[in-house]
């Protein structure tokens, strides 16, 4: 691909992600996102097979730049800290610290991952799209246990429980700009500490 291709092909990218951010999944069209990049709705068809690719693309493009780059952050965090408590504490802390940095990102994500659906019309992300985030929360758990310093728990439930808060928050987190994510971290923090506290 050439510099010239890829760098059109990112900046029709971009202009998708802030058109689903601001307008939704329903208000984005491929002539808006057009309009967004500055180029004509024709380059969008050069580049991509139609909308649900260019979704597609958008979710690959968050996930790889945006999350692979802050995992990496958050997991430095979890293992620098030495005691199962701090790395609980880095984990909840890291992954809120990190939607709240990254609201634009979140929001497209917010609106393609639930609306693409595959040829057969099932959703393209389901349960099992997020297996190895709630089987590497449990590690966490896990690991307090054999440390002793948390209780015996459902590990895995444990971890979903503590997903569906993170991912609940990362939804007010987008719509509310002035939702206080430190506040948030705190009382999680707090929260589950306590719960799973040996």
């Amino acid at each position: 691909m050439t510099l010239t291709r890829e760098v059109r092909r990112r900046r029709i990218i971009d202009a998708a992600i802030d058109c689903l951010a601001r307008d939704g999944w329903h208000n984005t069209t491929l002539a808006a996102i057009a309009a967004e990049a500055g180029i004509s709705r024709g380059l969008i068809s050069y580049h991509f097979e139609g909308r649900d690719d260019l979704y597609e693309a958008v979710v690959e493009s968050v996930v790889e730049t945006v999350f692979g780059s802050g995992s990496a952050a958050i997991q430095q965090e979890i293992d620098a800290a030495t005691t199962a408590r701090g790395k609980l504490r880095a984990y909840i802390e890291g992954n809120l610290r990190f939607i709240g940095a990254h609201r634009r990102e979140m929001a497209a994500l917010g609106q393609a991952m639930p609306n693409l659906r595959r040829k057969d019309g099932t959703p393209r992300f389901d349960t099992d799209a997020e297996e190895p985030i709630i089987a590497g929360t449990a590690l966490l758990f896990e690991y307090g246990l054999s440390t002793g310093e948390f209780r015996a728990v459902d590990a895995r439930l444990t971890a979903y429980t503590l997903r569906r808060c993170v991912d609940g928050a990362a939804v007010r987190i987008v719509a509310d700009p002035d939702f206080d994510v430190d506040a948030y971290a705190r009382e999680l923090t707090a929260l589950f500490l306590q719960g799973v506290g040996a």
